[in-house]
């Protein structure tokens, strides 16, 4: 058995990529005081959720964020994806018009962004939702969250965790084989002991590795799977030579389907330590009224301490995905197209149409 060593700790590989079996997670916040949320939140959301696995294992955060899992020598995966917020309470949008350079990067002076009110008596409300089907960056963001210190800083506001829910599979709701409740809170370290599942190894009650839950994944094809992004885009940029611009694609651009199937057969080998040899997804992208393109900027820090720019540009359209399970599960768990670890692939379920039982 192969291991990988962090710092004082060891973990092997299987344990590393274990697929668990609670894959998403909604974390809502509470702000007691008015304040405004930058229009570029994703970078600091990436980092609320390190901070929380950090507080549960360090060493196990820092390698997760330096390397994460390899999928070749220069390709590397991070196997998380969370969405964009929803705010429960009205806010409002301020924008500014006047720019500065500051550290070679253009930014905006004075308030820009979501500005919200709130109070003790009438505190304001946010959430967001977090995707992994790796066992072990579940249980450390919930061992995080709920560890000592529950306060988070979003930006420049601070926000108190109320509430922490873990939702129902989604292809287990749309094929009507969970008939419970949409969702279950975790309101302490207490319901940690219940979830057993979370507790390594052992708590996969009987499925051996990965290969079991593979061959439980592969035993449906579904036929018109509606989703659509929670103000996460699907971002897809065209691999270009050294030199040239980057092109983004969209919906209806040559490549745009190849390189979405390219991605999560990526991931899929990534996870399982096999190449996928199923057939690919089919895709519709479906016209939607209002705001299907959505643009951001993640601020990424290199090791010599310069901050570089990285510009995310994708669709907000919603679609039908139609084929293998197993890999529908890769995008509903790691996410949809590329940089879903700076928030980029979050989808929800919407509908199915058809499921097709195969052998």
């Amino acid at each position: 058995m192969i291991f990988l060593s962090i710092s004082c700790n060891l973990y092997t590989s299987q344990e590393q990529v274990l697929v668990s079996l609670i894959m998403r997670i909604k974390i809502t916040f509470t702000a007691d005081k008015s304040g405004i949320i930058d229009f570029n939140y994703q970078h600091q959301i990436q980092a609320i959720i390190y901070s929380f696995l950090s507080m549960s294992n360090a060493d196990y955060a820092q390698w997760l964020h330096q390397q994460g899992f390899a999928y070749k020598k220069d390709k590397r995966f991070k196997l998380f994806v969370f969405s964009g917020i929803s705010f429960h309470c009205p806010i409002k949008i301020i924008r500014s018009n006047r720019l500065n350079g500051l550290n070679g990067l253009n930014r905006f002076l004075g308030s820009n962004g979501f500005s919200f009110k709130s109070s003790h008596l009438s505190p304001f409300t946010l959430s967001f939702q977090i995707a992994s089907p790796v066992d072990k960056f579940i249980q450390h963001l919930i061992e995080g969250i709920f560890g000592e210190g529950q306060e988070v800083r979003l930006g420049k506001q601070t926000f108190s965790v109320c509430r922490v829910e873990t939702l129902t599979d989604p292809l287990e709701t749309t094929t009507g084989s969970n008939s419970g409740n949409s969702s279950n809170g975790l309101n302490g370290l207490n319901r940690l002991n219940r979830l057993n599942r979370l507790n390594g190894l052992n708590g996969l009650n009987g499925l051996n590795g990965l290969n079991s839950l593979n061959s439980l994944n592969s035993l449906n094809s579904l036929n018109g799977l509606s989703l659509k992004p929670l103000e996460s885009p699907l971002f897809i940029k065209k691999p270009m030579p050294p030199g040239l611009q980057d092109i983004y694609l969209f919906p209806g651009d040559n490549g745009y389907e190849e390189l979405l199937n390219q991605n999560l057969m990526h991931k899929y080998e990534t996870l399982f330590g096999k190449p996928y040899q199923g057939e690919t997804l089919k895709f519709c992208f479906l016209e939607t009224k209002g705001k299907s393109v959505k643009q951001f900027t993640v601020f990424k820090k290199g090791l010599d301490g310069s901050v570089n720019p990285i510009h995310i540009k994708g669709t907000l359209q919603p679609f039908t995905v139609t084929g293998p399970k197993e890999l529908i599960r890769i995008g509903l768990e790691c996410g949809f197209g590329q940089n879903n670890s700076m928030g980029c692939g979050y989808v929800e379920v919407v509908q199915t149409v058809e499921t097709i039982q195969t052998a």
